[in-house]
């Protein structure tokens, strides 16, 4: 089983006892998420990427389009 749990006040001391008390658990696992920050190369691929699909050079899809998209090749195949 995993469960997460989300943590608006990490300063909070009773937030740090908490912690310092389940990682004493053999049953637990307790992992931090560390932030994670893109680099200048790919923040510069990101942004170009950003400037073409606003430019109208390059296509854009919804989440539900590419979703609507995906049932219909599926169905299709099914079909066959």
């Amino acid at each position: 089983m995993s469960i997460t749990l989300y943590i608006d006040d990490p300063s909070n001391p009773k937030v740090k006892a908490f912690l310092q008390f389940i990682k004493t658990l053999d049953f637990v696992r307790a992992e931090e998420d560390e932030k994670f920050e893109l680099d200048a190369e790919h923040m510069r691929i990101l942004e170009q990427r950003r400037k073409e699909r606003l430019s109208g050079k390059q296509d854009f899809f919804s989440r539900e389009e590419v979703k609507q998209s995906a049932m219909a090749k599926i169905k299709k195949k099914s079909s066959r």
